[in-house]
């Protein structure tokens, strides 16, 4: 009996459409996990294609340069199939200001998140400059007495978030979209080189046009499972979350590698390396 191939994919409502049908397939298995968890589990050999964070995909495929240098291993491909992003404003990818922005000086991350805080820094470092020290929650020590500057947050709890106490609120992935003018692309799914990538494009390729045209009845889900306003996330799936993964998004991951870079949040000398495309091709 054939191994069943083993799918990481994020726990938040915005993969649902990605994944859709999939959980309880034969010859699948499928692990839902924080997006800052998958990069690991890939590591581990846990998987064999993941819904990663895009900042991973380049640490992990330059984690894979210095292993082969020593003596193989296999490299790592994007698939052709879809990608989590947004063109603009998105809802889900939230940086919360507590104090004058000419005031920042510390931004506490989301620790669920790998992109979104790699984003942060970025978007940080451009508009507001200045010394600014990012940590995560359990980092914040005896500062944590008082609120941080700043605070990431991402996911299903940002589409919800209330922070009446924030003095301004911007949206990740409108500030990218105001400083490049590309689409900003979170997570798309990565796979071994040396995997069933056939296979594995024409599966999710599947699970994705099912999940494109099940939004409506997977908001309402979101309602009942997690608590979402059925309308928010409906807009979610429908209008904010962007599913491409073409030259546009693309050229959108390289401009965020390469500002990545200039902020020491990835390694250098990475490509973006694609899987053969064939039948599917995303939408």
């Amino acid at each position: 009996m054939a191994e069943p191939i083993r799918i990481g994919t994020v726990k938040f409502l915005n993969a649902w459409p990605l994944t859709h049908g999939l959980d309880g397939r034969d010859g699948v298995t499928v692990r839902s996990a924080p997006p800052s968890a998958l990069a690991e589990m890939f590591k581990r050999g846990e998987v064999d294609v993941a819904l990663a964070p895009s900042i991973d995909y380049f640490r992990l495929a330059a984690g894979h340069g210095e292993r082969a240098r020593a003596g193989g291993a296999t490299g790592f491909v994007a698939l052709p199939v879809a990608a989590i992003g947004s063109r603009g404003a998105v809802g889900s990818a939230l940086l919360f200001g507590f104090t004058e922005s000419d005031g920042l000086r510390r931004v506490v991350l989301d620790p669920a998140s790998h992109s979104s805080n790699a984003l942060a820094r970025i978007i940080v470092a451009r508009r507001f400059g200045g010394r600014v020290h990012f940590v995560m929650p359990e980092d914040t020590g005896v500062a944590a007495t008082r609120p941080p500057d700043a605070e990431v947050l991402i996911g299903d709890e940002a589409l919800v978030a209330e922070r009446p106490e924030a003095k301004w609120v911007l949206d990740l992935g409108e500030e990218w979209e105001r400083l490049v003018h590309l689409p900003f692309v979170y997570a798309f799914w990565v796979a071994r080189v040396d995997g069933p990538l056939e296979v594995l494009v024409e599966l999710l390729s599947a699970a994705r046009d099912a999940g494109l045209a099940a939004r409506e009845q997977l908001a309402a889900r979101a309602a009942r499972e997690l608590g979402i306003p059925a309308e928010t996330a409906e807009r979610y799936l429908t209008e904010r979350v962007r599913y491409e993964f073409g030259a546009k998004e693309r050229s959108g991951v390289r401009a965020f590698y390469r500002m990545a870079v200039e902020e020491g949040l990835a390694p250098e000398g990475v490509r973006l390396r694609m899987a053969p495309a064939g039948r599917g091709e995303g939408p």
